[in-house]
């Protein structure tokens, strides 16, 4: 879906990742069907050339934690992550070397560890990946983009790791630019409230902004037409959208 225009947020995220901003946690609530998906690819065509990015569905991340894990080192390149795989190395032990996709795959690896242990180990275990995670991150002299959409969709122990330990972590590691998207999310906290920004998407009622997205969409309406649509539906995009492509068609 596109929409007519979130130039205030693009500006936003454009002067964060040229470090024209403080903060580096950007915090997008808005709800279902007013254009935060939408807003997330658009983030990523503005994305200077040499800039690390890597969007993550958490609607997607039933696996809980080690789906972060995992995406991320296949997105970045396992090379990048010595010490994160040096201690799933550890932790796997037996002789399965991390390579060895044959008998452990490399997306269940981190599964695997966290799995089938008491939860004083497997705490243990989850803070020493998450900490060589980020040693690695740290390492890697470019700056990185983190895009998480559908934050309210995360099962409960991602939502929670995220807003705590991660996005503390995220303060330790200046070249990370972390955004999360969602109807919900997550509630700063103390560690690295200061590093955050928090913004809502509302309705978008600009009248040239959404005449000019029907022109540039090739939908033959004029500006009463366009006018009408953006009122009756109260700006909300993705309704918009659709009723303008609904009269588009009727009208041909």
């Amino acid at each position: 879906m596109n929409i007519a225009n979130r130039t205030p947020e693009l500006e936003l995220f454009n002067n964060i990742v040229q470090g024209k901003f403080p903060q580096r946690i950007l915090l997008i609530e808005a709800k279902s069907g007013f254009g935060k998906t939408w807003l997330l690819r658009r983030f990523t065509d503005t994305l200077p050339t040499n800039t690390l990015c890597v969007p993550m569905d958490l609607k997607s991340a039933q696996r809980g934690i080690p789906y972060i894990f995992s995406s991320v080192r296949k997105r970045l390149g396992q090379e990048r992550f010595p010490r994160l795989n040096a201690a799933v190395r550890q932790y796997l032990g037996g002789g399965i070397d991390i390579s060895d996709t044959t008998m452990i795959g490399k997306d269940q690896q981190f599964s695997v560890v966290l799995s089938n242990v008491d939860e004083s180990t497997r705490n243990f275990r989850l803070t020493a990946l998450r900490e060589a995670f980020f040693e690695d991150l740290r390492a890697i002299n470019q700056r990185i983009v983190f895009l998480f959409d559908s934050y309210e969709k995360a099962p409960r122990e991602l939502e929670e790791w995220l807003g705590g330990e991660f996005l503390t972590e995220v303060v330790d590691t200046p070249q990370l630019i972390v955004v999360i998207a969602g109807q919900q999310i997550p509630q700063p906290t103390i560690e690295w409230m200061d590093l955050s920004h928090c913004c809502s998407l509302g309705a978008i009622l600009e009248l040239e902004a959404w005449y000019d997205y029907s022109q540039q969409a090739g939908l033959p309406l004029n500006q009463d037409e366009v006018k009408t649509t953006m009122r009756i539906l109260k700006g909300q995009p993705a309704k918009i959208v659709e009723t303008l492509e609904v009269l588009a068609k009727e009208g041909q």
